[in-house]
């Protein structure tokens, strides 16, 4: 099985960074336990030789409750113009129960540095962790492509006595490059494109999703393309997940359709994902998180599953052209997850560190 679908990047960041630079955000709950297991791949990684170093920052709900800031300006466009990525761990904290932190910090990342390309990959590892019956890990291919800065998303309205207003913004630029994008992945897998909308009833901005989405076909008439409506898309996956290829959606749908698909892999601990902008408008052009959120009814306890960060990291790899350790990363996950080991989530035994480590010390000591 290959998570990473055996492609690279066409430009990977290495080609115009030799350097490469990540910003290391650990975040809040159980973003700073997951993310302990990612320094020692950065390590192996630099080891291999792959010139890279990396900086890790204080930014989340502490930071916000000591200092009244989340990311300053000054602080943002450091990370904009002095790095390549960023490895990102969780955001949310009940102490700021309105999520403003998370909003000034993880949604102006992706807005602001335009990174309206959500990838979210659906390869199951194990057949006990598909719910479905008679549907094997194998037969379970799925790339979601969301769109990852508009939509319900982009935080506006109004909420008044007797009504509230939420907003939904789409703009040609950002649904073009998420559509491009997807059609790309398609061609390059030679897999099915599925289009999630509701354009019946949301005649505006999914009105245009429809029309940029048969303007592409034109240009990729080898991918086998069609649009369907979310709701029966939902259906139709935990009936038959097998016909579907790549789905491309706006913010919410695509939210909504990759956690659904994160409950073929395990859980949401075991899904990663990827962001990035392909236009390349920044030197930091990427953003690698787990699909889990921060999860402080467990943060502390060492309950958390740290596969996800693990695998974000391996997306991390191959977006900078470091296909080999990215394919060896992914392997060791299968190997260890095919011999039972695991956190509790998935049926396992082992607290967070444990199996970080035996991760860890499985990748350096099979590469010594």
């Amino acid at each position: 099985m290959s998570l990473l679908a055996a492609m690279m990047d066409p430009e990977p960041v290495e080609a115009f960074f030799p350097m490469i630079r990540l910003a290391i955000i650990p975040g809040d709950g159980i973003g700073p336990e997951v993310m302990q297991g990612v320094y020692p791949l950065l390590e192996w990684a630099q080891n291999r030789g792959r010139k890279l170093e990396w900086i890790a920052f204080p930014y989340g709900a502490e930071h916000f409750l000591r200092t009244g800031e989340s990311l300053s300006d000054a602080h943002f466009c450091a990370l904009r113009d002095g790095f390549d990525a960023i490895l990102f761990g969780a955001v949310g904290d009940p102490r700021i129960p309105d999520g403003r932190h998370a909003e000034q910090l993880l949604l102006r990342l992706r807005q602001e540095l335009e990174l309206h390309v959500n990838h979210r990959p659906c390869e199951p590892f194990l057949d006990a962790h598909v719910p479905l019956k008679g549907v094997r890990a194998a037969e379970i291919h799925i790339d979601v492509f969301r769109e990852n800065t508009e939509g319900p998303y982009c935080m506006r309205g109004f909420t008044e006595a007797d009504r509230a207003v939420d907003e939904a913004v789409h703009t040609s630029k950002a649904v073009r490059i998420l559509l491009k994008a997807a059609f790309e992945w398609a061609s390059r897998r030679g897999c099915p494109l599925t289009l999630a909308h509701k354009a019946n009833v949301l005649k505006h901005g999914h009105g245009l999703w429809m029309r940029i989405f048969e303007e592409l076909r034109e240009q990729f008439p080898k991918v086998t393309a069609r649009g369907m409506h979310a709701d029966a898309l939902l259906c139709n996956l935990v009936q038959n997940p097998r016909g579907f290829g790549v789905i491309a959606a706006d913010n919410f749908v695509g939210d909504l359709v990759s956690d659904l698909l994160a409950g073929f892999q395990g859980g949401m601990g075991m899904a990663p994902s990827a962001s990035w902008a392909p236009h390349r408008p920044f030197r930091c052009s990427a953003l690698f998180e787990p699909v889990h959120g921060s999860a402080p009814d467990i943060a502390g306890k060492g309950l958390a599953n740290p596969l996800g960060m693990i695998l974000s990291t391996a997306l991390c790899f191959r977006h900078m052209g470091w296909l080999e350790e990215a394919e060896i990363i992914v392997h060791l996950v299968a190997t260890t997850l095919a011999e039972g080991a695991g956190t509790r989530d998935i049926g396992g035994t082992l607290m967070c560190r444990e199996l970080q480590g035996l991760v860890c010390d499985r990748l350096i000591s099979s590469c010594a």
